[in-house]
């Protein structure tokens, strides 16, 4: 019998879509930003999110591929809509903090695979690596805390 996890039911493109509607600038500003189609601006988005609910679901301090920092990087900006949607979901703020040594970026990496796997299956490697050779380090960025 499956356990229950505190992701049982959360919709990541519901709220990419409903994102969008309300902040439809992201479309061109995430395009821009990671170098993407307006089109696929949707799908990453989802995976933004999808990351944001494992920090904000699990209470872990985690670390983004670099696409999935930079789309984050975009929605932060809409700081009204970023806030309401980490207070309606979360029930907090969930800050962005760069930095870090690479060992832990390296790590926290893992970690968030590891936790993307186990709570919506395999990762897109579009978005995240290819997870079958190589291990891309984790973001520019370096981690991403709840802080």
């Amino acid at each position: 019998m499956k356990t229950a996890s505190p992701l049982d039911g959360f919709n990541s493109k519901a709220l990419a879509n409903d994102a969008l509607l309300e902040v439809p600038i992201l479309i061109e500003k995430i395009s821009k930003a990671c170098k993407i189609q307006e089109g696929e601006v949707e799908s990453l988005l989802c995976e933004v999110i999808c990351f944001l609910g494992l920090i904000g679901k699990l209470n872990q301090k985690l670390t983004p591929s670099l696409v999935v920092d930079l789309a984050w990087h975009e929605l932060i900006l809409c700081t009204k809509y970023y806030h309401q949607l980490c207070e309606t979901q979360f029930g907090r703020y969930i800050h962005h903090h760069p930095g870090g040594e690479e060992k832990e970026n390296e790590q926290q990496f893992l970690n968030t695979i590891n936790l993307y796997t186990q709570h919506f299956g395999k990762p897109p490697s579009k978005y995240w690596g290819n997870l079958a050779g190589n291990i891309p380090t984790g973001s520019d960025c370096g981690p991403c805390s709840s802080i």
